[in-house]
């Protein structure tokens, strides 16, 4: 597994959350505290959606394709990007896993 940020995250890069962490949801959104760094995350809806889907080992597009099902309004290239945007950012922090 690879937690270093300097990798940058493609549609097939599989990801799962870190075993190094703790969640919980909070109604549509969710809060993760780091059992690295002892600090908390709060994650708002659509951020929480994707958290659900790292569960379980997935890959990036996998996880894109599972939110445009979700979300109809949204544009596929605009969520791509904030996909790999949080993606890249929960990586860097050690709360996702590169497998």
């Amino acid at each position: 597994m690879t937690t270093v940020s300097s990798m940058s995250l493609s549609l097939e890069s599989r990801v799962l959350a870190s075993p190094q962490q703790v969640s919980c949801d909070v109604a549509d959104e969710a809060v993760l505290l780091s059992m690295r760094d002892g600090e908390y995350y709060g994650l708002n809806e659509v951020a929480a959606s994707i958290w659900k889907l790292v569960q379980e080992p997935r890959t990036v597009r996998q996880i894109r394709d599972a939110l445009l099902g979700d979300y109809a309004d949204i544009d596929s290239g605009e969520c791509e990007h904030a996909v790999l945007s949080f993606l890249n950012e929960m990586v860097t922090l050690g709360l996702v896993d590169v497998i």
